[in-house]
Formats: C-alpha cells, sequence, structure tokens
C-alpha cells in the first residue's frame, strides 16, 4: 500500500483591488448590487485594464468597492 503525499492547503495570495468612486445616486448603487449599470462597467474596465498590463492575474475575484451614497438636494419645500 502506498500512500499519496498529502497537499498541504495554504492559503494562495490573492489580488485585492479597492475601487473608490466617491458619491453616487442611490439608484447607481443599487444597480452596481444587482450586477448592471454604469458603476458595473467601471468595475469591470478597471478589472480587464489591469489584467492587461499583467498586474492581476486572469481569475482575480476579490473585489472591494467604496461607493457613498449622494445626499439628496431636496429641501423643506421640494
Amino acid at each position: 500500500m502506498s500512500k499519496t503525499p498529502s497537499t498541504s492547503s495554504k492559503p494562495e495570495k490573492t489580488d485585492t483591488i479597492i475601487l473608490e468612486f466617491g458619491s453616487q445616486k442611490k439608484d447607481r448603487i443599487r444597480d452596481l448590487r444587482e450586477g448592471r449599470g454604469r458603476l458595473f462597467k467601471k468595475v469591470a474596465q478597471a478589472i480587464s485594464e489591469l489584467q492587461e498590463a499583467g498586474e492581476v492575474g486572469d481569475s482575480v475575484q476579490p473585489v472591494i468597492v467604496i461607493v457613498k451614497q449622494k445626499k439628496s438636494n431636496k429641501g423643506l419645500w421640494d
């Protein structure tokens, strides 16, 4: 009987991407959560640019997107 060598389950180093888009309207934030819209396209474009530059691998997964909801300009009489 031969024993197969156990593979060590060391965590691989993953590429973390942090994108900050500043203040955005709540509709754009909702669209981003649903996987569509202008912000989602910006995230996809940023990832593809990093892949083309060779900064991240083809199977990059971790994405952290920081967004702040833009305050409404509606006043008391609007």
